[in-house]
């Protein structure tokens, strides 16, 4: 493709200034039922989005076909799009930054190997769950999942860009039985060596889990020291950083508008953006072109920064945090590899001076029970109580209600069961008071 072509087409199309983003990605899914194959597909998706100013607004088209039969097109929708637009005081492109911290970790030893290991990987984890036990009733699927995408971002500044990563998603879940007692459970795997996963123990942490809610009971209605388990403290946490977004703040449709800079958590809470954290979530670059760094977002307690990109930045007056990111035909704002700082006590010790508290370890309807403008939820719950600092016996039909800012002010402190993940990488959290829905 002539790239060279395009911004040589575009300023004679009156465009003063453009940038081009092509991206390219494949998929591969494989799942398991019952020791066969379900499902295996292979998806190619690829884009060109395309930027520019045009009579001093921004315009933005893109299309799936990579070519040069679609610069015509991009640049008559960058001209539409922006003739339309009746934003004023857009950004214009950013030219470039002064230097990246260009670095590769794409898996090869990943993308080459063959996918028959693969499928035998998630049979083996499959056999495992179900010898485990007699009480594990079924496996309701294993499934593997890789991806692999390349990106690259050119301007009419003569700034060239380009990435590639890739990485696996493995995900399991059983069925338990016990008399007329049903239980579900699952976990997931997610890296770039598949031969570093423990089959083992991944097999036994996801049937342990299922076997261990066998006589769940609700608990007595209340407030109680809570633990939260680092998937539902993450969940929760998700909300925080949507609302942490500097457009969301500027329409004051955010619980976090006015507190930059102040406290909105306990000093316990610390929380990182780190994009050029080795591994398959390095990004040294955001959507618009900026160089991105590692940044604290929260130090023990205080809001520093709220996530900009160049435009919500410009209304604010000041750096972008090159948090840029584009979806749904914009320049929105996006976070990547988000990193709460775990603390080094085993959970045994986080706990032991707990006389009675709950664990809550999976929450439901997270997504209809949570408001995002207030910060207010109430969810389905399960998990154990805590009795003398001990994990005691499983709660079932419960709930979980709080604020997500008051949660975050009263957390005193974290265990050391870090895990890496998509989204929201963190541990478990103990705040000091939560409401629980239970019996009366």
């Amino acid at each position: 493709m002539n790239i060279k072509k395009f911004f040589e087409k575009a300023a004679a199309a009156g465009i003063t200034s453009c940038q081009l983003r092509v991206s390219s990605s494949t998929s591969t899914s494989i799942s398991l039922f019952h020791h066969e194959i379900d499902s295996y597909s292979i998806e190619n998706d690829q884009s060109l989005v395309a930027t520019g100013v045009y009579q001093g607004k921004v315009g933005i088209c893109n299309t799936q076909k990579i070519d040069n039969s679609s610069f015509d097109f991009l640049i008559q929708g960058i001209i539409n799009n922006a003739s339309k637009s009746e934003k004023t005081d857009s950004v214009d492109i950013f030219p470039g930054s002064p230097k990246y911290k260009k670095k590769s970790f794409f898996a090869k030893e990943l993308a080459e190997t063959p996918i028959t290991e693969k499928i035998d990987l998630i049979k083996e984890i499959e056999n495992g769950l179900f010898a485990y036990s007699d009480e594990i009733s079924d496996v309701q699927g294993v499934s593997y999942s890789e991806s692999s995408s390349t990106g690259a971002l050119y301007n009419s500044y003569g700034l060239k860009l380009k990435a590639k990563d890739n990485y696996f998603f493995i995900s399991a879940g059983v069925v338990a039985k016990r008399g007329d007692e049903v239980k579900t459970a699952g976990d997931y795997e997610f890296g770039t060596d598949i031969k570093a996963i423990d089959k083992k123990a991944f097999v036994n942490g996801i049937c342990e889990r299922a076997i261990k809610q066998f006589g769940g009971v609700q608990c007595p209605a209340g407030k109680y020291p809570t633990l939260l388990d680092r998937d539902v403290f993450g969940s929760l946490l998700s909300y925080f950083l949507a609302a942490n977004s500097a457009d969301e703040v500027q329409r004051k449709s955010s619980f976090l508008t006015g507190l930059e800079g102040k406290r909105v958590a306990s000093n316990k809470v610390t929380i990182d953006e780190k994009p050029l954290l080795k591994g398959p979530l390095y990004t040294y670059y955001d959507a618009e072109g900026v160089a991105r760094s590692n940044k604290r977002v929260v130090n023990h307690g205080i809001l520093l920064t709220h996530f900009y990109n160049r435009e919500t930045a410009k209304k604010a007056g000041r750096e972008t945090t090159a948090n840029g990111s584009y979806g749904a035909g914009k320049i929105g704002i996006g976070t990547t590899n988000i990193i709460v700082k775990p603390s080094k006590l085993p959970l045994e010790s986080l706990i032991k001076d707990i006389k009675e508290g709950v664990y809550i370890t999976e929450v439901a309807g997270l997504g209809t029970g949570m408001n995002v403008n207030s910060g207010d939820f109430s969810c389905q719950a399960q998990g154990y109580m805590i009795r003398d600092g001990k994990i005691a016996e499983p709660l079932d039909l419960i709930t979980l209600a709080g604020n997500v800012l008051k949660m975050l002010r009263n957390v005193k402190g974290f265990d050391d069961r870090f895990r890496l993940q998509i989204g929201v990488s963190c541990s478990d959290a103990l705040i000091k008071e939560m409401s629980i829905g239970g019996k009366n």
